[in-house]
């Protein structure tokens, strides 16, 4: 259990809920000493007097309006006062000058969690773990994270974006191919078509106790991308729904699942499943997440594509340094159609990486492989089709702007196919620039 700790203890004992850490301003630079003001407010602030320290560092701050130490004061003065939202502003604004401030991340935990965020408590504290603390504070920032897993019933996402896209449709470049020997000209449909698309991607998940050790997990997500002229509009539900049971750092969910697509404004697909993920937290810098799923897949206008799916996904994330962090993934899946020449299997890795540089700007990089093999010859070609797609994603997200909790962001992807059937190759660059909800 968390300890709760009076406003004094907080303020004379430690800076981070019994971190072990003296309740003292910032130092930016070692090398020389906070600003009088920083050091006279920690003073009064010891002693009780906050309409004080707060009258004194408000007019230091007017004075020095980027100085960390004085940004810190108030920021632990607000958490004094319990108003944890402007406590996460100063802290925030603290950050953004300086990602490695491991002293700072832990007071921005620990104000996001205080105000209910446990999304954004877990990972400012998962970052500080990786810094270079005394063994109480690991042990008080375990507990903290804990205690987040315990508390956290509620999870949502949600971004929005302009998104041009030089190959909507993922058409090959050619447009004359060899069929049977012979050539054809690809139709207007089947050529590459370029446009600018409005992008909605969001997901939410309500996992409330319903026993000791066990929860309800239900949750859901909705992808979108609109075009002009409807042609390519492409929207994706899924819901799923199922038990998710806990133990020690450990987490097994068994759901049902189901997924409906639309393309051009038309029913596509829909499917219905079962899916089981495993979750395990190695170390309080490290998640390891398993999901095995198989799905009953049914096509509207293309029977010959109805049968299951079969897939098997590993993930996993490590907090590097205070400021950064890797992940990665592996992955199967096996496709089964009525027609052999149809049914296929997916192998896929990849790896990320992610920093938050100065300015508060955050930058992520993730080179993704996929390779498809189909299980017999397609008659047209005379071949059985082999696909290699590359894809890397670079996303950038400015943290100084945040605006009801969403910040811009722009995400760069570029994807590259090969295959032994010319038809199926295509190099396609997108660009989606919007907002996101701010983690």
């Amino acid at each position: 259990m968390v300890p709760q700790l009076s406003l004094l203890k907080v303020l004379a004992i430690a800076t981070t809920l019994a971190f072990g850490l003296k309740t003292a301003p910032l130092h930016a630079d070692p090398q020389r000493s906070p600003p009088a003001a920083a050091a006279m407010a920690a003073q009064l602030m010891e002693q009780g007097q906050m309409e004080a320290a707060g009258r004194l560092l408000t007019t230091a701050r007017q004075r020095l309006p980027n100085d960390n130490d004085i940004a810190f004061m108030l920021g632990m003065l607000a958490m004094a006062e319990q108003d944890y939202d402007g406590a996460t502003n100063y802290f925030r604004e603290i950050i953004i000058r300086d990602p490695q401030a491991v002293r700072v991340r832990l007071e921005l935990g620990r104000a996001l969690f205080e105000s209910g965020n446990y999304r954004d408590a877990g990972r400012q504290f998962r970052f500080a773990r990786s810094g270079d603390l005394p063994a109480q504070v690991n042990a008080n920032i375990d507990r903290y994270l804990v205690a987040i897993r315990e508390r956290q019933t509620f999870a949502w996402d949600v971004s929005v974006a302009l998104a041009p896209d030089t190959n909507v449709n993922s058409a090959p470049s050619v447009e004359e191919i060899s069929i049977f020997g012979l050539p054809f000209q690809l139709s207007e449909d089947a050529k590459r078509h370029t446009g600018v698309g409005l992008l909605l991607n969001t997901s939410a998940e309500w996992s409330p106790h319903i026993a000791e050790r066990t929860r309800l997990r239900l949750g859901g997500s909705l992808y979108r991308t609109d075009y002009s002229g409807g042609d390519f509009d492409d929207m994706l539900a899924s819901a799923y729904l199922g038990p998710n049971f806990r133990r020690n750092n450990t987490e097994l969910s068994t759901l049902l699942t189901g997924f409906h697509r639309w393309y051009a404004n038309e029913s596509y697909n829909q499917g219905t499943g079962i899916r089981q993920e495993l979750t395990h937290y190695l170390s309080s810098r490290t998640q390891l997440h398993t999901s095995l799923e198989h799905q009953w897949v049914r096509h509207e206008k293309a029977s010959n594509l109805d049968g299951t799916r079969t897939s098997w996904l590993g993930t996993w994330q490590f907090a590097l340094s205070p400021s950064s962090g890797v992940m990665g993934l592996l992955g199967i899946s096996r496709e089964s159609t009525k027609l052999d020449v149809l049914s296929n299997t997916v192998y896929r890795g990849g790896l990320g990486y992610y920093r938050e540089l100065f300015g508060g700007l955050t930058a992520l990089i993730q080179p993704e492989y996929l390779q498809a093999r189909y299980d017999d010859v397609t008659p047209a070609f005379g071949v059985e089709r082999r696909d290699d797609l590359w894809r890397t994603r670079l996303r950038l997200t400015n943290r100084r702007w945040v605006y009801r909790g969403f910040s811009p962001e722009l995400t760069l992807i570029h994807s590259s196919r090969r295959s032994n059937i010319e038809l199926y190759e295509y190099d396609r660059n997108q660009v989606q620039l919007g907002l996101t909800k701010l983690y």
